[in-house]
Parts: structure tokens; C-alpha cells; sequence
């Protein structure tokens, strides 16, 4: 149960900022801390699917991978916009 708490409160912690990024259509992470955080999520996640397969560490990395997508998603949409 500990884990579960744990790995859900990870998981929401980009939450606030994802908020922050669809309202204002623009991700305010800069490049450098947005791709380490995309990446580092990604490799522990196959770590875990192809090791321990923790279902709650999972469940964690899937949603961070899935709210850094789409905060990348309008880094990129932003910048793409901003060179027009």
C-alpha cells in the first residue's frame, strides 16, 4: 500500500505544471531539465518492465511519461509557432 501511495503522489507531482502548460498553450521547462526528466523516466521505465516489474513503479513512470509527452508536445508546438 505504501508503494501505491508513493508511486501515485510521484506521478501527480508534474500535474500543477501540465495545468500550468495547457492553459497557457507553451511549456515554461526548459529544454535541458524537460528532455533529462522525458528520458530518465523512459529508461527506468523499461528498466522495470524488463527487471522487477513493480506494478505501482509502472503505473508511476507510464503517467510522468504520458504528462511530459504532452508537456513536450507544446515545447515543441510553442517554438515551431514562435519561428514562424
Amino acid at each position: 500500500m505504501i508503494a501505491w501511495l508513493g508511486s501515485f503522489l510521484l506521478a501527480i507531482c508534474g500535474v500543477p505544471e501540465l495545468v500550468r502548460t495547457v492553459r497557457d498553450k507553451r511549456c515554461h521547462i526548459g529544454w535541458g531539465m524537460l528532455l533529462s526528466w522525458y528520458i530518465g523516466e523512459i529508461l527506468v521505465f523499461i528498466h522495470i518492465l524488463t527487471g522487477i516489474k513493480d506494478k505501482a513503479l509502472l503505473t508511476n513512470y507510464f503517467f510522468n511519461i504520458a504528462i511530459i509527452s504532452i508537456m513536450l508536445y507544446y515545447k515543441i508546438r510553442g517554438n515551431y509557432e514562435f519561428n514562424k
